[in-house]
């Protein structure tokens, strides 16, 4: 028996990922827009204001614009594709919050981030990756049934 692959409103996965990638690929293209406030470079500290609180340099609209391609990706494809990238971009995004708090005030703060970014960056890193992990789970298990069934006959 062939098992029905869940479409966008059917997979937690796959709409996230829809709709986390048309963000970022929002964002990408306004910080592109305002990220030249303030003489920055395309990895500085200095960055313009989008929306008077995320501070964007064009690395880190570069950034968003490959995070949402990679959700599109994802998104359209399969269950398990969108899952993956919502785990890789997740982590991704986990590590630039942290990486943001731990270098805020330093000449290593190459994507201009401020307190702002980082909470940003940790919240939707945390909803991606706990989306991966616990989201879809009856279709994956039944995607691994299916697989030690065809495996015995």
């Amino acid at each position: 028996m062939a098992i029905k692959e869940p479409g966008l409103t059917g997979s937690p996965n796959r709409g996230l990922a829809m709709t986390a990638g048309t963000m970022f690929v929002i964002w990408s293209f306004l910080g592109f827009f305002f990220a030249g406030d303030n003489h920055a470079t395309l990895l500085g500290t200095n960055g313009g204001y989008l929306w008077n609180s995320f501070h964007v340099n064009p690395g880190m609209a570069a950034i968003w614009g490959i995070f949402g391609a990679l959700l599109f990706i994802g998104g359209l494809g399969t269950v398990l594709g969108a899952r993956g990238m919502n785990l890789l971009v997740g982590i991704v995004c986990l590590f630039l919050g942290v990486y943001g708090f731990v270098f805020m005030t330093t000449g290593a703060n190459i994507f201009a981030a401020n307190v702002t970014d980082c909470v940003f960056h940790l919240i939707v890193g945390a909803i991606l990756v706990l989306t991966a992990l616990g989201a879809d789970r009856q279709y994956l298990r039944a995607i691994r049934g299916e697989a030690r069934v065809t495996r015995h006959v």
